[in-house]
């Protein structure tokens, strides 16, 4: 029988690539939850809150007090005064034990300079214990290098200590999970990950 997806992410730096469609920001809520389920705060940066639907379908796990514990930041504007903004709210707020920026850059090319900085700056920030999970969508590969997936600025996240994943699907639709060089087939239902 599948089990519920769950791995130690204590004070991680995570730049996880994901193909369109694949779960991204599925995973993201799922280690909220685990996060919060393990007495921990989530902050969640993004452009856009997640799906409503989806979003329900996680956190019903959750009481009303545990759920309380996850607070979504809107990721608009220049990325330096955001990048302020969240570790001022891990410094207020007690138990911060996840901060999620989820497509908090362009989805396409290069990730741009001043993104790249102000996210290597946040992770310089925050608490050593705090997990960072970095959500961007895969790079398109022209060199025929026939990869998985392709990663974007993955030996700027290399050199600053970043685990780099992938999210990805093979050619007959099967989701896996490469968590550092770990891959594992991964199946999504209404309550995340399950291997």
């Amino acid at each position: 029988m599948a089990e519920r997806w769950s791995t130690d992410l204590t004070g991680k730096r995570i730049h996880l690539s994901i193909e369109g469609g694949c779960g991204g920001t599925t995973l993201g809520l799922h280690c909220a939850v685990n996060t919060i389920q393990s007495g921990g705060r989530v902050l969640w940066a993004s452009p856009e809150m997640p799906n409503a639907t989806r979003f329900s379908q996680l956190f019903q796990a959750l009481n009303i007090v545990e759920s309380s514990r996850f607070h979504a930041m809107n990721l608009i504007g220049a990325m330096d005064r955001c990048v302020d903004a969240i570790v001022e709210a891990e410094r207020s707020l007690p138990r911060v034990g996840l901060i999620v920026l989820d497509d908090w850059c362009s989805p396409t090319g290069r990730i741009e300079k001043e993104q790249m900085q102000a996210v290597l700056d946040l992770s310089k920030r925050l608490q050593s214990e705090t997990t960072l999970l970095l959500i961007s969508k895969s790079g398109t590969d022209v060199t025929g290098a026939n990869e998985s997936y392709r990663v974007r600025s993955k030996s700027e996240f290399e050199k600053r200590g970043f685990e780099i994943w992938g999210l990805y699907s093979d050619e007959k639709n099967r989701i896996h999970l490469d968590q550092h060089g770990t891959v594992e087939h991964v199946t999504i239902n209404e309550s995340g990950f399950f291997i």
